[in-house]
């Protein structure tokens, strides 16, 4: 009988054991970082780091960004794709990476839905075409009359494939001709704009911000059908006299296939509460950007109608794969 009893306290302490150690394994319990396919100081830094912030004061860890800066997004997303499925590695995706570049290129090297746990999308990210200020353009139609007096003749930039778009959709719209030049982001384009080398741009409004408050860009319409609160004396395309023109792009957040689910959930919580609490509803509006929280099944919804929409777009714009 007394063995028998000690047997049982054995094994009774060694399951205390085992359950002690699963229930103090929490996560997260080291950093968290996030890849993101832009350049420091890019829309996607900023917003990455700001979620980061606000998400450690939920989670106790910091994020750490880590910058693998190309004009598709390809780089990082790969490099994401082949991370350990532990939660300690997220990606943030967008129209380019997740959606775009499906159509856009003929041997991606990855799979939006295949590859990805969806987490949560953040955010809907219109966009503003922007000239540089020393141009006789002050409205879209100033631009439509300039460019087709010299086709062919303009250049813009691109740092990305919502950018692209943008612009092909303007050109294939209007009936204009430029010359497209690309960038490894968005950041060292909108420079080229400024020092007078770029003519036009299609970029985010939070990267184009200190340039128009300076006065060396002059941004002339959103391309989003409503207007943006921070730009809202700046008219939609659309009202600009581009009629049915309609884009904008988003932003949401990944973690390798296979992240167990505990964790894409926790992840998931801790992003809403950053995206719907007051600073980051004040985070958002000062952007430029609308907040735009889901379900990781919300997500996955989204983003398989967006590589659908995508199709579209791309043909569209007349835009040929790789």
């Amino acid at each position: 009988m007394r063995h028998f009893i000690r047997s049982m306290l054995f094994v009774s302490a060694l399951t205390m054991t085992h359950l002690g150690f699963a229930q103090g394994d929490k996560y997260p319990t080291k950093p968290i970082q996030v890849i993101i396919t832009a350049p420091p100081g890019s829309t996607s830094d900023v917003l990455t780091r700001f979620l980061g912030a606000e998400m450690s004061k939920t989670l106790g860890q910091p994020f750490v960004v880590i910058s693998k800066a190309s004009a598709s997004g390809t780089i990082g997303a790969d490099l994401a794709r082949r991370a350990a499925p532990d939660g300690y590695t997220l990606f943030l995706g967008a129209n380019t990476t997740m959606a775009a570049n499906v159509h856009l290129f003929r041997n991606l090297g990855y799979e939006p839905l295949r590859d990805f746990e969806p987490i949560a999308q953040v955010s809907v990210n219109p966009l503003v075409l922007v000239v540089r200020a020393n141009l006789p353009i002050n409205s879209v139609a100033d631009l439509v009359a300039y460019a087709k007096a010299r086709p062919g003749q303009m250049n813009y930039g691109i740092g990305n494939s919502g950018g692209k778009v943008a612009a092909q959709l303007l050109q294939s719209m209007t009936g204009i001709s430029a010359q497209e030049i690309s960038y490894n982001g968005t950041s060292p384009a909108i420079l080229e704009v400024v020092a007078g080398r770029l003519d036009f741009m299609v970029i985010d409004p939070l990267v184009v911000a200190p340039f128009l408050q300076q006065g060396s860009v002059r941004a002339l319409a959103v391309t989003s059908s409503v207007r943006l609160p921070a730009m809202s004396s700046v008219p939609t395309m659309a009202e600009a006299g581009v009629k049915g023109y309609d884009y904008a792009s988003w932003a949401a957040y990944y973690a390798p296939r296979g992240t167990p689910k505990a964790i894409i959930d926790t992840l998931n919580e801790a992003f809403t509460k950053a995206i719907t609490g007051k600073e980051g509803q004040d985070f958002f509006a000062r952007m430029g950007m609308i907040p735009r929280s889901s379900s990781p099944q919300g997500l996955a919804a989204f983003n398989k109608d967006q590589i659908v929409l995508w199709e579209q777009l791309v043909k569209v714009a007349g835009l040929q794969p790789q």
